[in-house]
């Protein structure tokens, strides 16, 4: 918990400056946790007695309250009174609300309330989550192991197929986003995906009217699409996308594009091919590289079409290089193309949604034949392996005329 030494506000983001008067922030004792917020202290619809405020934001404030009944701490969104007034900022909190309870799904953060007070506060009430997020972890720890990067993406891929099941797109997802709770084994975290503020719902059955301008971009900067960047319609690959960076910073310890103004990170994924992250980690195999290089694709055809996919293409990739590297001795360090060529399988329209589910072996022969075709994999039985036979043949066929020759004329 950290406390700003002028307003007094206190926060858990990974932040080091007060977003309200830029002074720096101090670790906060307890007294300062809870601070001089009116609503601490009090009980909120009868049943959560407000304990401490625990974060806030451009829109709202984070308490964590105890219900008075089961003792359990949940955690509640408000939002700031000046906006509570203004139509379209408490609809875009319903909107979040709404997007996040319809996803029932282990990895995605259980919202379980939400609406307005007999006071006027409009909130929402989820669960208290104890942990630390994606990008502290990153922060305080460096590039993640394979086996801890494996582990960590497969959570979010099943968050993200749950959400897309539900025709809801993330649109922020980022390390800041993700929070990993300890369990009793080292690096085997549990993960939640959180804050699904600007999340779209896609499909008839809501209220479709825009809250936001035609064109405005939204979201965070390191971690937008292409597609997002320009300000173009998006689908759920926008989030795979946004899923490639941020296995790019697992493995690197940076997204791929970051530091100067926001215009010029968003035209570099709109226009600019990821450094290879092989040259921030040379340990990182070729077949790990592609996979990641495949999804931060411009186009959204040519990406992973589900998350789930990603993360079963990355978990061969690493199957394959340690197959490559027992059966070698030496790990494949050949230069990688400029892309990886379109998955041959899927046949899909730009405008279309992708599909929910896919059988492993087609995301395991896409992935093979991503790497036979750049010459990292040879198949049993390859001509590769015979190249010397036909002039072996045909010399040995020369030779023999030759002879016939020679025996006739002698």
């Amino acid at each position: 918990m950290k406390a700003c030494s002028q307003c007094r506000r206190t926060f858990t983001a990974d932040i080091f400056f007060c977003p309200y008067d830029g002074n720096n922030l101090t670790v906060a004792s307890d007294e300062e946790s809870l601070g001089d917020d009116p609503l601490v202290g009090r009980t909120l619809l009868d049943r959560y007695r407000i304990t401490a405020r625990i974060g806030e934001g451009g829109m709202c404030t984070v308490y964590r309250a105890n219900h008075v009944l089961t003792q359990k701490n949940w955690a509640v969104k408000i939002l700031h009174a000046e906006l509570a007034s203004q139509r379209q900022a408490v609809k875009r909190f319903q909107k979040e609300a709404l997007a996040a309870s319809r996803i029932d799904q282990q990895n995605v953060i259980s919202v379980t309330d939400f609406g307005t007070s007999e006071e006027g506060y409009v909130y929402l009430v989820m669960e208290y989550l104890e942990g630390i997020t994606l990008k502290r972890a990153i922060q305080t720890d460096g590039a993640f192991s394979i086996e801890r990067i494996i582990h960590v993406t497969k959570q979010i891929a099943e968050a993200l197929d749950a959400a897309h099941r539900q025709s809801v797109i993330h649109r922020d997802l980022k390390p800041e986003n993700i929070m990993l709770l300890a369990t009793d084994r080292p690096e085997r975290e549990t993960v939640k995906v959180v804050d699904f503020g600007i999340a779209k719902v896609q499909d008839s059955t809501t209220d479709s009217a825009p809250l936001t301008a035609p064109n405005l971009v939204m979201g965070t900067p390191q971690y937008m699409s292409p597609e997002q960047a320009k300000g173009l319609e998006l689908d759920a690959r926008s989030d795979i996308y946004s899923l490639g960076v941020i296995v790019y910073e697992m493995l690197t310890g940076k997204p791929p594009f970051y530091g100067g103004p926001s215009k010029i990170v968003l035209a570099k994924h709109a226009n600019e091919s990821p450094p290879s992250p092989r040259r921030v980690r040379p340990e990182i195999s070729a077949h790990v590289e592609r996979v990641v290089m495949r999804a931060l694709e411009k186009s959204p055809l040519r990406r992973p079409q589900t998350a789930s996919e990603m993360a079963r293409e990355l978990e061969l990739a690493v199957r394959l290089a340690a197959t490559m590297t027992k059966s070698h001795g030496v790990e494949d360090f050949q230069p990688l193309p400029s892309s990886a060529p379109a998955k041959p399988e899927t046949q899909i329209t730009e405008s279309s949604n992708p599909p929910v589910n896919q059988p492993v072996d087609v995301a395991a022969r896409s992935l093979v034949a991503t790497l036979q075709a750049a010459g990292d994999v040879k198949t049993p039985g390859s001509t590769d392996s015979y190249r010397w036979l036909l002039p072996a043949v045909i010399f040995g066929v020369v030779c023999l005329l030759i002879i016939l020759f020679l025996w006739k004329m002698g």
